[in-house]
């Protein structure tokens, strides 16, 4: 009877010791997200971590987790006055990603900038260079040359970069629109020699040469 008891209370102790084991390793060994990384602060050093299984002292360590995965920032209803003096709309979409976790961390609270202004204003200041037939005719160019400069005024330190830029939608009114020049119609055959033509790209192509005869048709 005694030796029953003595094993019943060893057993007890040793699923004890067992669960709390496993409960304290469960504190410490976490595994990271492939679109995380975790800047972690130990002792006053501090390191990034991931992806993959890590160790996390409980009360220790300090932990940052950090999305590094695409993000996309709306920016929409935006008054932008062209170079002609237009007035528009514009609806774009900013896309971003973490390149350098430990300077991202660092900018916390009051320290991170307001991206969402400086994409506003690099907005307005890129469709004011440009004509409004221009933009209209080249959302993607316009896409890209945001991004461009987006990145040059990126600071660093920030450890931010855009990957591209999308206008998704520009609103005119019609009274404006009417007042654009209208487009010639492109031909969809060549005068001289009757082959068939694509039609040039870009609103502001006035001319096109057929690529069986030469034939130089000007709009």
């Amino acid at each position: 009877m005694a030796a029953t008891t003595i094993l019943i209370t060893l057993f007890c102790m040793f699923f004890i010791v067992f669960l709390m084991g496993s409960i304290v390793l469960a504190s410490i060994i976490k595994k990271i997200p492939d679109n995380e990384r975790w800047v972690v602060t130990r002792l006053g050093v501090t390191s990034v971590k991931g992806p993959g299984w890590t160790n996390q002292m409980p009360g220790i360590d300090q932990v940052v987790k950090v999305d590094i995965g695409e993000r996309t920032t709306n920016i929409q209803d935006q008054i932008c006055i062209t170079s002609d003096h237009a007035s528009s709309i514009i609806h774009m979409l900013v896309y971003s990603r973490v390149t350098d976790p430990l300077k991202y961390a660092a900018q916390t609270g009051r320290n991170r900038p307001d991206l969402q202004h400086l994409f506003s204003s690099t907005l307005k200041e890129m469709v004011s260079a440009r004509p409004l037939d221009q933009i209209l005719a080249g959302r993607e160019e316009l896409g890209e040359a945001i991004c461009s400069k987006l990145n040059k005024e990126l600071d660093p330190a920030q450890g931010l970069k855009i990957e591209k830029v999308k206008v998704m939608e520009i609103v005119v009114s019609k009274e404006i629109l009417a007042a654009l020049p209208a487009t010639p119609e492109f031909p969809s055959e060549c005068p001289a020699c009757g082959a068939p033509l694509d039609a040039p790209v870009g609103k502001g192509l006035r001319q096109f040469k057929c690529a069986y005869c030469g034939f130089l048709i000007k709009l």
